[in-house]
Order: structure tokens, then sequence, then C-alpha cells
């Protein structure tokens, strides 16, 4: 079996001999808005996959002039474009398509035969300045060392490209874009085999090479086994490549990376289909060059809708630039398994501003660790059904947002907070977590302050809820719901001195313990928190119906003069024994008043040589 073939099977599919699905080519404008904006069409799948690449067509625009490739339409002399390509028209074959706009590599000597070197015939078509275009063939093409492109290429069903003795090294990358400048070039349609199976001889033999360019537009393709990555964005240390779009591929198997952006700003990866099973660098990889005159960086990145599988991370920012932080970052809408869906804990610079939204993350693996990413962290809307050991871990961040998540997962912790100051940790679903000390955990050795943990949701909790392990100030807990089998809130005696209000709002409900630890709280704001099903509510008269835990206190709604504020249980029942909270108005500062059995009012005061008095009042 060919490696083709291999790949092929691996997936689960067959390759598709239709169009290119309805998308725009340049020697002008590709792809999406230069302001990130897309259109519409469905995303790739792995069942869909080459299917994703046909059926609608391709426009052609060469100079002023285009070319609609459809099978209803026709050049403006000789047989159908379609019929052409595909040879479905009589005395048809791949070589005519011989449109003045483009260069055909048939025509400059490529044969596709899967046995000669066509790298002459690909250099040459390139050289031309024009759009290149790549008909299919019944093997393949094959090239033995780079190409460089300063216009488009196209495929035209689904043509294969293999690189030739692939090695790691630069010179085996298979196609390079240095230092475009136009208005849009496009790489789309193509079926690039870079043949990785294994070795660790290099990681440069990427299939497609972005350096110091803008407006590249890289769709539509199926990107396979490069003994580097699939997509490399750099800057050959002159500047970022920026407004790269990389949409709608499959990128499978690569020895490094499905993506790597070392250095690039707007750069958007959406809706491809990522699988790499080698455990090596990540799947896509913020990962700048360490330089003195900061000509590499990473910023306004946006990974979105893609499905992925990864042996190792998802998404992996390491920045070595201490002077120069990886900026915005947006990762949302994905779905997928990998060891993290997002890494950022090991390098000497840092990432600002990442969102990490609506994502699915399964597997064995862990969704989030980080601990360099210390301001405008949000994390929001998510769902981990992974069931890896570990949790979320997120460090030394300030101010991170982490809202409306479920995480649904039987390991021992959800989410750690080390050493991060003004968390918000709000309305999220925390369940079946089989932890110790506590699911949800604020953790670290320093001191820590201004959290909000409010509107949570956490059921099925065999061990702890939430744990606090430091001293916690200036910090609220109100208006959760706490199901656990041990302690549903644990305050640590490292922790001895907190200021963390636990607000009437909770609910703790399981069998465990409201509150342990209460005392190394400085103060109390809830009665529930010493004794759980201890409520402060409100009516209009003495409980009579239900049952009631000593310590509840019922407030009057109606209350009139001399009548009970309220009445307070003191002893469990139902509806328990209860007792009148003093009357309304009864007590002032110089007596006390009391009501006579036919309803007369006496005022019982004191005079300054110690006398009592009782008067009408």
């Amino acid at each position: 079996m060919t490696e083709s073939q291999h790949g092929e099977r691996q997936w689960g599919m067959e390759r598709s001999n239709g169009s290119m699905a309805g998308t725009e080519i340049a020697g002008g404008r590709a792809g999406a808005d230069d302001d990130g904006a897309e259109g519409g069409g469905q995303a790739l799948t792995r069942r869909k996959l080459l299917g994703a690449l046909g059926a609608a067509g391709v426009t052609l625009a060469a100079g002023g002039a285009f070319v609609r490739l459809l099978g209803t339409e026709a050049l403006a002399s000789g047989p159908g474009v379609t019929a052409s390509v595909y040879g479905t028209g009589p005395g048809t074959s791949v070589a005519c398509c011989t449109d003045a706009g483009w260069a055909n590599v048939a025509d400059y000597g490529a044969a596709g035969d899967g046995t000669a070197d066509d790298t002459a015939a690909f250099r040459a078509a390139a050289a031309t300045g024009k759009p290149v275009l790549v008909p299919a063939t019944a093997a393949y093409y094959k090239l033995s060392g780079t190409v460089s492109l300063t216009n488009s290429i196209a495929g035209v069903g689904m043509p294969e490209i293999r690189m030739d003795g692939a090695n790691g090294s630069l010179d085996k990358r298979m196609f390079r874009i240095a230092g475009y400048r136009g208005g849009g070039l496009s790489v789309s349609g193509l079926y690039l085999n870079g043949g990785y199976s294994t070795g660790t001889a290099g990681e440069h033999s990427h299939h497609i090479h972005i350096a110091d360019s803008r407006n590249v537009y890289v769709h539509h393709n199926w990107l396979h086994a490069p003994y580097g990555d699939c997509v490399y964005v750099g800057s050959d240390f002159v500047a970022p490549s920026e407004n790269v779009h990389i949409r709608e591929n499959v990128l499978s198997n690569p020895r490094r990376c499905a993506v790597a952006i070392v250095s690039g700003r707007k750069v958007w990866v959406t809706r491809n289909v990522v699988s790499d099973p080698y455990p090596y660098v990540a799947a896509i990889d913020l990962e700048p060059n360490a330089t003195s005159s900061a000509s590499d960086l990473v910023e306004d990145v946006w990974i979105e809708d893609n499905e992925f599988y990864s042996e190792i991370y998802f998404v992996n920012s390491y920045n070595p630039n201490a002077a120069r932080p990886n900026r915005r970052i947006t990762i949302s809408g994905n779905k997928g398994k990998a060891s993290y869906l997002f890494r950022c804990n090991v390098s000497a610079g840092t990432t600002e501003h990442v969102a990490i939204r609506g994502n699915e993350f399964y597997g064995a693996g862990r969704m989030i660790t980080c601990s360099k990413v210390p301001i405008g962290l949000e994390v929001a809307g998510n769902r981990d059904m992974s069931t890896g050991a570990a949790g979320w871990h997120i460090a030394d961040s300030v101010a991170p947002n982490v809202a409306g998540n479920r995480i649904e997962a039987a390991r021992t912790v959800a989410v750690t907070f080390a050493n991060c100051q003004a968390v918000r940790f709000a309305d999220n679903v925390v369940k079946d977590v089989v932890s110790g000390d506590g699911a949800v955990r604020f953790a670290g050795s320093n001191a820590t302050s201004r959290h909000l943990i409010a509107g949570n949701v956490m059921t099925g909790v065999s061990g702890g809820g939430y744990f606090f392990g430091a001293l916690v100030t200036d910090s609220a807990f109100d208006g959760n719901v706490t199901e656990c089998g041990a302690a549903c809130l644990r305050v640590d005696a490292a922790a001895a001195g907190s200021d963390l209000r636990i607000g009437q709002g909770n609910v703790f409900a399981g069998t465990g313990t409201p509150v342990v630890g209460g005392a190394n709280l400085t103060r109390w704001t809830s009665p529930d928190i010493q004794a759980k099903g201890i409520t402060t509510g409100w009516a209009a008269a003495v409980p009579a119906t239900g049952s009631w835990k000593r310590g509840t206190i019922v407030w009057n709604v109606l209350p009139s003069p001399l009548a009970p504020v309220g009445w307070v249980c003191v002893s469990d029942g139902s509806p328990g024994v209860w007792e009148p909270i003093g009357p309304a108005g009864a007590l002032d500062s110089s007596g006390w008043k009391l009501k006579s059995p036919n309803g007369t009012v006496y005022k019982v005061s004191v005079t300054d040589a110690g006398a009592l008095s009782v008067a009408p009042a």
C-alpha cells in the first residue's frame, strides 16, 4: 500500500475528483476580507474531507481576466474548462487548459507520473509570475526541492504533490512564499504529501513556508505528513507576516506542527480538520524566535471552529522573548481531544489577553494549564468532558474571568487557581468530580484578594467542594449551589485570618459539612455555614407547617406596632418550636413599651434617681 493510500485509509475516505468549492484565487483577491470576516459555507469534517473541496466550482482571477471553472461554462473559444481538465469532453486532455492568464505546470514539462522529477517544471511555471494551475493526473507530481511562489497556485481535481526524500531540512520545503505584498496570494485545491512516518533528522521540511508576507490564503487543501509543519508562518527575521488565513484544510500527520506561527500578526486558523499523532511540539504552536531585534512576534491570532485530534497540545503559546509578550489570542469554537487544549506555562516571556471560548474538549487530557498569562485571561462557555487525572491549572494571573463553563469529568480537581488575584469564577457547572480537599482550589503560598465566586452549581462531587489554602481577603462567596460528600467549603489553617464573605444566597447540599475551618475566617455572614439547613426568610405569621432547623429566623413581612419583628426556631421539627423576636417599636433609649391584655399601651421608664415609672404611652 502506498503512502497516499495509507493516508486515505487512515482518514476513512476516498479522494475526490470533483472541482474545488466556490473559492476565489487571486492574482488579486482570495478568501476572507482583511478584517477577518469570512463567507459562509460548511466547515470540513473527517467524513466530508475532500468532498468539501468540490462541487461548486472555482473562480480563477488572473490580471483582469476571470475564468469560471464550472461544468456549464466554457472558455471564449475551445471546449469547456471542466471538460478539458477532467477529460469528460471528446478529444480533451488535462494539457489543454491553456488560458493565457495562467501558467499550467503541464505546459512547462510537469509529467505528474510519480516517476519524473517535476521540480523544474513547477519552478518554471512559478517564475512566470502568473498564477500557477496544477491539473490532476493519474499518479502524482514529484518535487525534490523548494518552489518559490510569487502568485497563487490552484489545483484542479485535487492533484497530489509529493516531496521526494524529505529529511527535515530547509531544502525540502515544498512551497515558499517570501516578501509577498500583493492583494492576495492563494494556495488551494492541493494534496501535499510529505511522506513522513518516522525520523528526527530535522523539522524544517514544511509544506507551505510563509515569511515576511501579507495577504496569504491557504484553503481547501489536504496537507499531509510533512517532515516539518503543514503551514509555517514566520518572518525570516525581517518582519512578521500579516493577514494570513489558513482555513478549511485537512492538516494531518505532521512531524512538528499543523500550523506554526513563529512571527505573525492577524492570523486566522479556522474551520480546519487537524490530526497530529506525533507527540512533538504542538498541533498549533505560537512560538516566536528569540531575537534581540524583536523582528519576531505573535499578535492577533484567531484559532476558531477547528476539529482536532492531537497526541500533544492543541495550542501551545511558548514565548522566549521576555520583552515582547504574545498578545491577543482567541481560541474559540474548537472541538476535539489532545493532551491539552491550551498550554502556556514554560517560557521566558508571557502571553497576554487570551480568550478561550465555546470549545468542547474530551479524551484523556487536561484542558488548560497556564502560568504565563498574567493579564487578560478569559475562559468562558467551554465544555470539558475529558478524563485526564488533572484539572485546569491557572497560576499567577490577575483578574482571570472563568465563567459559564461546564466541567463534567471524574477527576480529582476541576480547577486550581494558584497565586491568582481577583478571580471571577461565576456561573460554572462542576459535575462528577472525585475530589479530596476541593474540586475548585485556591492554592499557592501567596495571599490573594478580591475574588468573586458566585452563581456556580457543583453537583455529584464525592469529596470536597471549594478549598482555600492561603490567606484570602476582600472576597465574596455567594449564590452558589454546592453538593458535596465532604466539606462543601474548607478554609485551611494556612488561610487563618481570611476575609471570605460567605453570603446568605448559598445552598449547601449533599452529606458534606457546609464549612470546615470556619474559625479561620474573620467574619460570618450566613448562619447556613455553621449548620446546614438554617435559613433566613420572611412570613406573615409564625410557621405552622413544614420542617425547620433550629437557628432559622423568619422575619415578619407584615409588622405592626408592638407585634413580633419575627420568629426564631429554637428546636428542630415540623414545624419546630418557635419563639418571637421582640415587639416592633417596644424599646427606645428611655424605656420599654408594653401592651396590656385589653390593648392599652404603657411605657416603663426609669427616672434620674433610678426609680421605675409606669404610665400610659
